[in-house]
């Protein structure tokens, strides 16, 4: 059998996923592994990285499983970003993986709020000062870990970890990098000053590469575990929400993808980084010289599950525009973009005694809307407004979800199915890395499928119009209300 299948390995923070695609880009098979995550205080989020890798050498295998080995060309990442990994020098992890959920430095970003915004840092690496970045959980090890962080010897995404590996080949991609909040966005450099306002040096992390950067399978025990052929070109890949809008075909400048899953994200591609004058916005790295703005929501899919558990499901409930409900502000795991507050919770607004199951599972879809319309509207003051919007992820794959989206934001919405949008991304550049495109741009029309499109309904949308700015009025009017809440331990 000829060498024409490509291997994609997403790193996800509950579970990886391994896809096998073939050269048309079509998923012939997936496999997919689920592994824990810990939290042995309140607001630490910790993994163990070798049950990662022993996840994915377990994927891979079962992936292959009606395949030979010498028909896979190509292996092919993607990764969750924000992950954080201490290492000796051996390579050897010190600490359990720190994932994005891990926010037991929100005290240091409180104390490095003033010195990070007098360094106008923000305009270096279109990362605001939060507990996903790497400058405030460094400050917590050194002040917290001491006797542990003196044995460090580099600080590792989890995908740099695992490729170190397999591959025996140390380094870190641009777009894995853009999201620590330590790179130079216009030199793609590790940033001095932000280094030493974390307090370490350049040698504590990777060298830096393109994501399209390649080295060869090694020998070892993952050759072995898999069945792989050892000599196969590994390619480097990326962050998984910008390779999302790659793989969705919404990487070209002004296109946006709105992805809602439990949590959710909505990112618009540009030619160069992205710097929001309010700070409220984060860029990152996707490939060849393209660039995602964007903001995230913690409060998606998560907020319809919490409100369906808590009263139960009303079956074939329908959607009414002029019922009677609430107006929900989700806030229940606190809030990122656009306003990074992490003390944000959630407010029923207008709950009435009369008010029905249907009204308040409406309300949920509506809150979340709301939030995704904070982000777009954000996005368009800084990049302008997207000449297309393909929302994804399973949310946006309700009917409810996909009204909802277009009316709210008042746009027609593409309505992507595309199961695994982060590995088709990993399987795109793939082509770029083996040479069979020579930029993102040549990718052949026919790799992305046309999507049905949603409109928005003219009186849904001049209501929600209306009802969305009341609803930045109650968030104003609540929002240092939030933190002397805080104050009495309840949320």
């Amino acid at each position: 059998m000829s060498a024409d299948l490509v291997l994609t390995i997403d790193i996800g923070t509950s579970s990886c996923k391994v896809c096998v695609f073939d050269d048309r880009g079509e998923i012939l098979k997936t496999a997919k592994k689920e592994y824990p995550a810990y939290s042995p205080q309140p607001g630490f989020a910790e993994q163990n990285p070798e049950e990662i890798y022993q996840g994915i050498k377990e994927s891979v295998k079962e992936a292959l499983v009606d395949f030979s080995p010498q028909s896979v060309e190509a292996i092919s990442f993607d990764t969750m970003l924000h992950s954080f990994l201490l290492v000796d020098r051996k390579g050897t992890p010190l600490y359990p993986l720190l994932n994005w959920m891990d926010t037991r430095s929100a005290g240091e970003v409180e104390k490095l709020k003033p010195l990070y915004r007098q360094g106008k840092f923000y305009f270096k690496n279109a990362s605001p000062l939060h507990t996903i970045y790497h400058p405030p959980r460094i400050h917590w090890f050194k002040e917290n870990e001491s006797s542990l962080w003196e044995k460090t010897s580099r600080i590792l995404s989890i995908k740099d970890w695992i490729l170190e590996k397999i591959t025996g080949e140390l380094f870190c991609d641009y777009s894995t990098a853009s999201a620590t909040g330590l790179l130079n966005l216009s030199s793609l450099t590790w940033d001095e000053e932000i280094l030493d306002f974390s307090g370490i040096s350049k040698d504590k992390l990777p060298p830096l590469v393109e994501p399209e950067h390649t080295a060869c399978l090694q020998a070892g025990d993952f050759v072995e575990n898999t069945g792989l052929l050892a000599g196969i070109p590994v390619v480097w890949g990326g962050g998984d929400g910008p390779f999302a809008n790659l793989g969705d075909g919404a990487f070209h400048k002004g296109e946006m993808l709105v992805t809602v899953g439990s949590s959710g994200a909505v990112r618009m591609c540009s030619h160069e980084p992205v710097f929001d004058p309010e700070e409220r916005g984060w860029c990152y790295y996707l490939a060849d010289g393209v660039w995602a703005g964007g903001g995230a929501i913690n409060n998606g899919g998560i907020v319809y599950s919490w409100m369906k558990d808590l009263i139960g499901e009303e079956e074939g409930w329908e959607w009414d525009l002029h019922r009677e409900r609430p107006l929900f502000l989700p806030f229940l795991t606190g809030e990122r973009s656009p306003n990074w507050n992490a003390y944000a919770r959630g407010i029923l607004f207008g709950l009435s005694y009369f008010h029905t199951r249907s009204a308040l599972l409406q309300a949920a879809f509506e809150g979340v809307a709301f939030r995704v319309r904070s982000i777009y509207d954000m996005l368009c003051q800084v990049m302008g407004e997207p000449r297309r919007v393909i929302i994804s992820g399973g949310f946006a794959a309700s009917d409810k979800g996909q009204r909802v989206l277009s009316d709210v934001l008042g746009v027609p919405v593409e309505l992507s199915s595309y199961p695994s949008a982060s590995a088709k991304g990993a399987f795109l550049l793939s082509l770029k890395a083996r040479e069979k495109v020579s930029s993102l741009s040549e990718l052949p029309r026919s790799l992305f499928p046309s999507y049905p499109r949603v409109n928005p309904l003219p009186e849904a949308q001049e209501f929600y119009q209306q009802f969305y700015q009341f609803y930045q009025k109650v968030y104003e009017s609540n929002r240092q209300l939030f933190q002397e809440f805080a104050r009495f331990h309840l949320a």
